[in-house]
């Protein structure tokens, strides 16, 4: 339901930086001059995959984002998503809650002029449900009635059925969610290797931009798409957007500062202050509570499947200290604030603030961890149990400057207390491909969080036919699942609130992550465009609105 619109890369100072001489910022043939500009984006990492059904990454899901008609466009207004028509004109629920009746628009043509179909919408649904795929997002579809994912009644209308009613607005997101495939190419496609299936890197679109280049791990470029069929309002006024893939952070920031990208994510709240002062050229914006930062254990590592283990290497991190050296600027304002879950602290009321974080305290994670069994034989400085050291690698993501600082500061933290933690940094897909396959020790990652609430792929324990590939530690409390399902079952979202503020107890409890802080991330862009959308959604939401006056121009031809 939410469009997470995103894009761009390449050019700057009337040519390509990233392509030498010329002056088509893109790096293709140069179209007619016009008064229309590019924005130019910092991008952290490669493409992983641009099929919705089976993508992980979130910079994958804002170029998926670009690609595509929202099914249904959202606001997000007084702690909630508001839904606005796209795809789906008009939608209304059954008497009974168990049915969602929409009417479709019946002008949407993909890129090659094959016309967007009620088939391409069942197609997409079906690949979600197959076993053999995998999807991520089975939980989309599991409470849906097997042969109504959607029931089609004409060309223009669909029904979801589903086995039960439950939290409208998680209803209509999990239905509107995700970009469509389409069935004329894909029908034949093997479904066990979706994921590297060519068309993971070379999607057609139906919305307002196309994938105009790909050069891997260099650039990613959208332009328009000459045959977009929808609104008049959806019709980009930027002439097109480049993705410049430039894995180091630093290296990033100083692209920005030159003026060679326009839009950053992610800048450190210690250069967002440079930046006020030296680049009055660059707008900052504060994005909500929508990300937080957690390490993960990875329960099939003995290391971590006792919950005292795990609540003591919690007290010998300082994560407010880490508030304080991270997220805090020069005059003392915080950009981040500690985390107790997964549910955003912007959707009042579900979010558990009663819920007190574990306190620093280093003496009582050595007592904990001597009760465990955990101590230094050898005298060695490292805890060691069964001739067994306490010693782990903790991986993140290459690039994100917020991460490395911060595995830095937690494997200090735990050297206190006579635990080795070895640091490693992976290229962003591989990290992905690893907390999902689970194969890692523990990893400091990220989420970006849903603003609907359906906690059952990140905390419901597996089953034979029905893995949970985003439950990174293999987590599993048969409470917390009880919790889940008579959560998602509650229609009215005041009634939900306190199922999912007691859930959120019962999984800190467990402390399958060492959850840290939500961020308010700081994304800088130049002024010269107008009516720029960063917010809670997207750090480019509607992307199509954004334009630049005639006489403030960069990149013209």
């Amino acid at each position: 339901m939410v469009r997470l619109a995103l894009l761009a890369l390449a050019s700057c100072g009337g040519g390509d930086p990233t392509a030498g001489t010329g002056a088509d910022a893109a790096g293709g043939t140069a179209p007619a001059a016009g008064p229309r500009d590019t924005l130019v984006v910092g991008w952290v990492a490669d493409v992983g995959s641009l099929n919705s059904v089976v993508s992980v990454a979130v910079d994958d899901g804002d170029l998926i984002s670009a690609l595509m008609f929202p099914m249904i466009d959202a606001d997000f207004v007084d702690c909630q998503l508001r839904p606005q028509a796209g795809h789906a004109t008009e939608w209304a629920w059954s008497a009974d809650g168990k049915t969602i009746q929409m009417t479709l628009r019946g002008d949407l043509k993909w890129q090659d002029g094959t016309p967007v179909t009620v088939d391409d919408v069942v197609f997409t649904y079906e690949l979600v449900a197959d076993h053999d795929v995998a999807s991520p997002r089975y939980e989309y579809v599991e409470k849906l009635v097997s042969g109504a994912r959607p029931r089609v009644v004409d060309a223009t209308h669909i029904e979801w059925q589903f086995t039960k009613p439950f939290d409208q607005v998680t209803q209509l997101s999990q239905v509107s969610d995700l970009a469509l495939l389409p069935k004329h190419v894909l029908t034949g496609a093997d479904r066990a290797s979706l994921r590297g299936n060519p068309y993971s890197r070379a999607p057609l679109s139906y919305g307002p931009w196309t994938l105009a280049t790909y050069e891997p791990n260099q650039r990613i470029v959208l332009e328009h798409n000459p045959g977009f069929s929808g609104p008049e309002d959806w019709k980009p006024k930027l002439e097109r957007v480049v993705f410049r893939v430039i894995p180091d952070y630093n290296t990033r920031l100083l692209e920005l500062q030159a003026g060679k990208i326009d839009h950053l994510r992610g800048i450190a709240v210690t250069d967002a202050d440079r930046l006020r002062k030296e680049h009055p050229e660059i707008k900052l914006y504060r994005r909500g509570w929508r990300t937080f930062d957690y390490v993960v254990w990875n329960f099939e590592n003995p290391l971590f499947q006792d919950v005292n283990v795990r609540n003591a290497l919690a007290m010998a991190v300082d994560a407010d200290g880490m508030i304080g050296r991270l997220l805090t600027s020069e005059t003392g304002e915080k950009y981040g604030r500690r985390s107790v879950g997964n549910i955003s602290p912007a959707l009042c009321g579900a979010h558990n603030d009663d819920l007190n974080p574990i306190v620093f305290n280093p003496q009582r994670s050595k007592d904990l961890l001597a009760q465990a069994g955990w101590a230094d034989t050898d005298a060695d400085g490292v805890l060691d149990k069964d001739g067994k050291r306490f010693e782990f690698t903790l991986a993140t993501m290459a690039g994100n400057k917020r991460r490395g600082d911060a595995q830095i500061l937690v494997q200090a933290a735990l050297k206190e207390v006579g635990v080795v933690v070895n640091l490693e940094q992976q290229e962003a897909n591989a990290l992905n491909e690893n907390l999902r396959k689970r194969r890692y020790d523990a990893a400091m990652s990220g989420w970006s969080a849903a603003l609907f609430i359906d906690p059952s792929a990140m905390w419901m324990c597996d089953e034979v036919d029905k893995p949970h590939e985003f439950n990174f530690a293999n987590y599993c409390n048969p409470e917390v699942d009880a919790l889940i399902t008579k959560g998602l079952a509650t229609t009215k979202a005041d009634e939900a609130a306190p199922i999912w503020r007691e859930m959120q107890a019962k999984i800190y409890a467990d402390q399958p992550y060492l959850f840290l802080y939500w961020m308010d991330e700081i994304v800088g862009l130049h002024r010269r465009f107008n009516h720029a959308e960063i917010d809670v959604l997207s750090s480019l939401n509607h992307l199509e609105r954004w334009e630049v006056p005639p006489e403030k121009v960069k990149y013209k031809r």
